[in-house]
């Protein structure tokens, strides 16, 4: 018996979600309980044939909405669920089958946009300690990496089944205005019970996301919210090593190159993520064997499951070694589609292949680079009382590095035998003078396709500038945090690709794989 609890101030909403319960649990007794914030009545009658009942609760709050309707009902496990939720056949059958298992405490779902495109396969924590959803948008929900359970950090709120008790004694954090709640939920109800929180992946649905969202006015997610949830993840995860939980049961061994190397630091990656894990050592009790690459696989340890890292493939160089490591251990990671490829290309079982890709430290990321070309002159008239402000700002220099031709601006020194390369390889040169006969700084950046911001001296105003006031710190700092904002914003459509493929990412994924396998070969 189910008590499904949603919000809702929408009837096209509402009636999706309401007609595709029956065929997501077909055989089952459920309630439905809505907390209706619509600005007409709510729709009592419009459901005849379900057993369905109206709350009007005022003024909306998405956590006070949801625990005031968890206290009226009548079961003893609750899906809480968002009215823009569309279920799949037999989807909630199939989440309540997880949620029985005994260790298990909190299950999400699958969820999908209409276009079939991942919206949550589980949320992970970051090396900034901030959550995201595993691949969003980046692959299909029938992908193979998502076509597993999965134990994970947190769901998402749009599809959470929960015990009632359990619940009533965590909620939903009402301080909370708009998001995070769904993630201080699953932390604090872990930490709370020691139960697993699960992605279930054949419990499947389409999330029309935000709908809810746009309805209540909520398109951004306030401060507040992310400080919450930021102090809950920081007090649960440690900066420097966020290691996933419930993931004791993996004992691994990785043998790679030697340290300095970036195999050794894939390995190293992972390793540091898991409490039972060595690198290049003897670790007798390991239940999983990991070589990176396919080339230090030499025999087959005694027990525990073997995996091979598999990278180019080179028909002239260890062709036969790739090819026959391949076939003997009991799985293959390929770093890319195109290693995969060549894995069935040499009739290797499909379920045989993972595609893990390493990507980029969460340390490289856009940055805007302003240069400096002169030297300073005693009475302050090259404005380097302006840098100096701005090199101390943490408003302005969040994005942005300053550089200059030399020492005496107290900036990092680029040094170049030909200025033309520094001058491309600044992103805009910066005029901080109060008095200028040109500059020539100014016409050479200019000839070299590099626009300044600068004040209105010199030639200046007769050329194609950034301008600020002369001498004024605050237009300055306009200026330069306006055009980082653009620069950033334009930089970040390329870096946004790299946004789920970091060592975070490379390290969960291959843990969440080896407990996958030892699950299998259980």
């Amino acid at each position: 018996m189910l008590s499904i609890l949603t919000v809702s101030r929408s009837l096209e909403n509402l009636d999706k979600l309401i007609i595709s319960i029956p065929k997501a649990f077909p055989k089952g007794d459920y309630e439905v309980i809505c907390s209706w914030n619509g600005e007409s009545l709510p729709p009592i009658g419009r459901y005849d044939s379900q057993n369905i009942l109206f709350e009007s609760i005022k003024p909306y709050n998405f956590s006070k909405n949801n625990n005031e309707i968890a206290e009226m009902a009548s079961y003893d496990t609750l899906l809480f669920i968002n009215d823009d939720i569309e279920l799949d056949q037999h989807c909630i059958d199939r989440a309540l089958t997880v949620f029985q298992q005994r260790d298990v405490g909190v299950v999400g779902a699958n969820l999908r946009y209409p276009d079939g495109n991942i919206q949550h396969a589980g949320m992970f924590i970051n090396d900034e300690l901030m959550p995201y959803h595993y691949l969003k948008n980046k692959a299909s929900y029938r992908d193979p990496r998502v076509a597993y359970d999965m134990d994970v950090p947190a769901v998402t709120g749009a599809f959470v089944i929960i015990d009632r008790e359990e619940f009533l004694a965590v909620r939903f954090d009402e301080q909370c205005e708009v998001a995070a709640q769904d993630v201080i939920l699953c932390l604090e109800y872990r930490e709370a019970f020691q139960k697993k929180v699960m992605y279930c992946h054949n419990a499947t649905a389409i999330h029309y996301e935000n709908k809810t969202r746009k309805l209540f006015d909520q398109k951004v997610t306030p401060p507040n919210d992310i400080k919450r949830m930021k102090d809950v993840i920081t007090r649960m995860f440690s900066k420097e090593q966020v290691v996933l939980p419930n993931s004791d049961d993996v004992k691994l061994r990785v043998v790679t190159e030697k340290p300095g190397w970036i195999m050794h630091r894939k390995g190293e990656e992972i390793v540091k993520r898991l409490k039972n894990a060595k690198i290049n050592e003897d670790y007798h009790d390991a239940n999983v064997h990991y070589y990176i690459n396919y080339g230090y696989f030499n025999k087959r340890p005694k027990s525990g499951v073997v995996v091979a890292n598999f990278t180019h493939f080179d028909e002239a160089l260890h062709a036969d070694k790739w090819i026959s490591v391949a076939r003997e251990v009991d799985h293959c990671i390929a770093v890319s589609e195109e290693a995969a490829e060549n894995l069935r290309r040499f009739d290797i079982p499909e379920e045989k292949i993972t595609v893990i890709k390493v990507g980029a430290d969460a340390s490289f990321k856009p940055r805007m680079t302003l240069g400096i070309v002169g030297r300073v002159y005693k009475g302050g008239r090259k404005g380097e009382h302006l840098v100096h402000q701005l090199n101390n700002d943490p408003e302005v220099m969040k994005g942005v590095k300053i550089v200059a031709t030399n020492d005496s601006w107290g900036v990092p020194v680029w040094d170049f035998d030909d200025f033309s390369d520094f001058y491309q390889a600044v992103d805009y040169l910066l005029v901080p003078s109060l008095i200028e006969g040109g500059p020539v700084p100014f016409m050479e950046a200019l000839a070299s396709g590099t626009m300044a911001i600068a004040p209105p001296i010199g030639v200046i105003p007769e050329f194609p500038h950034i301008e600020y006031r002369t001498g004024d710190y605050e237009s300055l700092k306009k200026a330069i945090i306006s055009t980082r904002d653009n620069y950033l914003a334009q930089k970040g459509r390329l870096s946004s690709y790299m946004m789920s493929h970091n060592w975070s990412t490379w390290a969960n994924q291959h843990v969440m794989l080896f407990k996958h396998l030892l699950t299998r070969n259980c």
